[in-house]
């Protein structure tokens, strides 16, 4: 039994005497069966860095799916309070050999403050078209309202260097296209 069927069967019983009580509640509150939020958003374009002293904001422009989840202005605003799985990929290439440098570091934010212990950095090989796909998770805490943001930065000379890559879909064989970035968002409870 999934908890949405459970949480439904436990409603009937304990505040719905009979069926139609029961779908009487469930058309007044349809929150009842759409308990888990969640929602994967991605970019379709490449984006450049700003160099070492600039936060790169990333830019989010194709909603793939969403529930109780919004997509406004580069950012994911959460419509329920909850525990939340965040992931963030990442597919970063270096477009020019002779770079110095080398790390990147992701993070995200909570109504514009960084969220605590949510950044990671990883090194980037420094030859023409190196590529590295970052996969950086955290579970935190939201409440209804919250805004979301995700950055990155990279400390690479020239910054023109580095930037999330957008491939386009392939033949022979045929092949999807892949983000420059995907954010996946799924409640916990």
């Amino acid at each position: 039994m999934t908890p949405q069927e459970y949480t439904l069967l436990t409603r009937l019983v304990q505040g719905c005497a009979t069926w139609k009580n029961y779908v009487t509640t469930l058309i007044n509150n349809p929150q009842i069966v759409n308990i888990s939020n969640f929602g994967a958003f991605l970019s379709t374009v490449n984006q450049t860095n700003g160099g070492s002293t600039t936060a790169n904001k990333l830019l989010l422009d194709t909603i793939d799916t969403t529930n109780g989840i919004s997509l406004v202005n580069n950012g994911l605003v959460i419509s329920n309070s909850g525990l939340y799985l965040v992931n963030w990929l990442g597919q970063f290439t270096c477009t020019t050999g002779g770079a110095s440098g080398g790390n990147i570091t992701t993070w995200y934010t909570v109504n514009g403050v960084a969220a605590p212990n949510s950044a990671y950095t990883f090194r980037m090989p420094i030859s023409t078209t190196s590529q590295v796909l970052t996969n950086v998770e955290d579970i935190n805490s939201f409440n209804a309202g919250d805004r979301i943001e995700f950055y990155w930065w990279s400390d690479v000379n020239p910054a023109a260097s580095i930037q999330l890559t957008y491939t386009a879909a392939g033949t022979n064989p045929t092949r999807p296209a892949s983000p420059s970035a995907k954010i996946s968002i799924s409640q916990l409870n």
